[in-house]
């Protein structure tokens, strides 16, 4: 009972803000203090479970341990402290994902031409490469950076419509980004380019596949949210 009642404590402190590494050390605090309470008790004279139930008086009661730890802002979590993350986040890490891939496909295409490593691929092969990257680079990097994002803010105090918000805007990036490799080929030394489509015909046409994939991201948050958490009830 003892170990889940520190269990408890530790989700319930991340469930109101505290970072995950945080609540760990804070019920590795108060669990090694009670520990030191009963040890003290049981050298008393104290029975186990009597010196159990007065350690666990003098440690104080659940609601007062969350408070004092949950109302501490330095140990509260970035998505916590600053919220707008959850909107901006997704966006914001999907594009400097995207410049950062696009920039390393770009040097070693370089690479390869001023080694002198003059190296051809057939067409087929150099078309498939380019389909790959374009799935991978419209379609899972957004997908996989907002479920990130969903995944951290599972059992947090993070407002759900900030969430999907941020998924949606992330995916309708992907939607009006243009993406293109060309492995050199027969005449040509290859290259690589990433742009984007700025203009409201061009969001409308891809919202709803940015609505599917936000969907898609947003799986993984939903189902940890759901996810039953066998623990006592914390004391009123």
């Amino acid at each position: 009972m003892t170990d889940l009642r520190f269990r408890a404590l530790q989700r319930a402190l991340i469930e109101r803000g505290v970072a995950a590494r945080h609540a760990r050390r804070a019920t590795l605090e108060l669990q090694a203090h009670f520990e030191q309470l009963r040890a003290e008790r049981l050298e008393g004279g104290a029975a186990l479970m009597q010196a159990e139930r007065e350690a666990h008086e003098a440690l104080g009661g659940d609601r007062m341990l969350i408070e004092r730890y949950a109302g501490r802002d330095e140990l509260k979590s970035w998505l916590c402290r600053w919220p707008l993350l959850c909107i901006f986040g997704p966006l914001l890490s999907f594009t400097a994902a995207s410049i950062s891939l696009m920039a390393l496909l770009v040097a070693t295409l370089d690479a390869l031409h001023l080694t002198g490593r003059h190296m051809t691929v057939p067409v087929l092969a150099a078309a498939a490469v380019n389909t790959a990257v374009q799935v991978g680079m419209l379609w899972v990097l957004p997908v996989t950076v907002a479920a990130l994002f969903g995944v951290r803010a599972c059992g947090r105090p993070i407002p759900v419509g900030g969430l999907i918000g941020g998924a949606l805007l992330a995916c309708i990036a992907a939607r009006l980004m243009n993406v293109a490799l060309m492995l050199p080929v027969a005449g040509h030394r290859g290259s690589a380019s990433m742009g984007f489509r700025i203009a409201f015909s061009a969001i409308a046409g891809e919202l709803t596949p940015a609505l599917i994939t936000t969907a898609v991201a947003l799986v993984p948050y939903f189902l940890l949210r759901h996810r039953p958490h066998p623990v006592p009830s914390l004391d009123g």
